[in-house]
């Protein structure tokens, strides 16, 4: 069987750059989210008209709808029979 040295060696090559291709799209994503949460706490720090005069913009205190139920309701205890 001929010495598959070669191959070995291009399997661990193709892994490291894999590897290192990963580590930096991860470092990168990383960053945007330090980015992004730095902003956010410095908007959050500004203060803002809801905050401010303690009303919602465009909301009231009322519901338009009814709220979400299951699709399945469970029946009332009383109303089942009793098991035998």
């Amino acid at each position: 069987m001929p010495d598959n040295w070669g191959f070995v060696a291009a399997a661990y090559g193709l892994t490291a750059v894999v590897l290192l291709i990963y580590w930096r799209r991860l470092t990168t994503k990383e960053r945007d989210v330090e980015r992004l949460t730095a902003e956010r706490s410095r908007f959050s720090a500004e203060p803002s008209r809801e905050r401010l005069t303690g009303e919602r913009s465009g909301l009231t205190g009322e519901r338009s709808h009814e709220p979400s139920r299951t699709g399945h309701p469970r029946p009332e205890p009383s109303s089942r029979p009793p098991l035998q």
